[in-house]
């Protein structure tokens, strides 16, 4: 009777479960093991938490919460139509984000909660987002809706008297109408706070950041 060949078997079946097993472990120590932090340019969270809930009006009349946006990264901020420098510059520099970080952020919407409901219809603040593409959203509401968006976001907002302009060929009485009532202007944050497709706020894109540092975060809050 041959007896070649009999004990190599049971000692490579052994092996392979080893090696079977062995793989079973490092699988299941890769998949609990934390995931690292998103690098991002802005200001971070220790601990990550859902973002603040509003529920607001849309510039399509469609009333809108934030929940409305789940499975999208967003791009929220607080600002008016009427703003004279950081609102266009901020969505300028916004919409250029998408535009340079490609398809991987085609999804990312552009959130304007307005700061100033009584000029701020939804067709004016519809006709002013078209400037700047198809990814900015208009939101609009009654004053106590919107000082609770303001609220989950701790955004301030304060109404102070702008200082009159001086109009050369202006007539003496014209000038004096235009200091006697001077315009109001609001002061807001340019803080942009990016939330991502499960409605977590990941990070705060202050209006300092560079274009390209914007365009960096953007393309991190659009992989998570």
């Amino acid at each position: 009777m041959d007896s070649r060949n009999t004990a190599p078997a049971p000692r490579l079946a052994l092996w392979t479960c080893v090696a079977v097993m062995a793989a079973l472990v490092v699988a299941a120590a890769v998949a609990v093991a934390p995931r690292p932090a998103p690098r991002f340019h802005g200001t971070t969270y220790t601990e990550v938490l859902p973002a603040g809930e509003f529920a607001l009006t849309d510039h399509d009349g469609r009333a809108v919460t934030l929940r409305s946006y789940r499975g999208a990264p967003v791009l929220l901020f607080f600002g008016y139509t009427h703003c004279p420098d950081v609102c266009p510059l901020t969505l300028d520099k916004l919409s250029r984000a998408l535009r340079t970080a490609g398809r991987g952020a085609s999804d990312v919407r552009i959130l304007m909660v307005t700061l100033d409901p009584a000029r701020d219809t939804p067709a004016a603040l519809q006709a002013y987002a078209r400037r700047f593409g198809p990814a900015v959203v208009g939101l609009t509401g009654d004053s106590a809706a919107l000082a609770g968006a303001r609220k989950g976001y701790g955004a301030y907002l304060a109404e102070v008297p702008a200082q009159p302009a001086f109009h050369a060929h202006a007539t003496d009485g014209a000038q004096r109408a235009a200091e006697a009532a001077p315009a109001m202007r609001m002061v807001h944050p340019g803080a942009v706070y990016g939330i991502d497709r499960r409605g977590n706020l990941q990070v705060v894109i202050s209006d300092g950041a560079t274009p390209q540092q914007v365009v960096d975060d953007v393309r991190t809050l659009a992989r998570l």
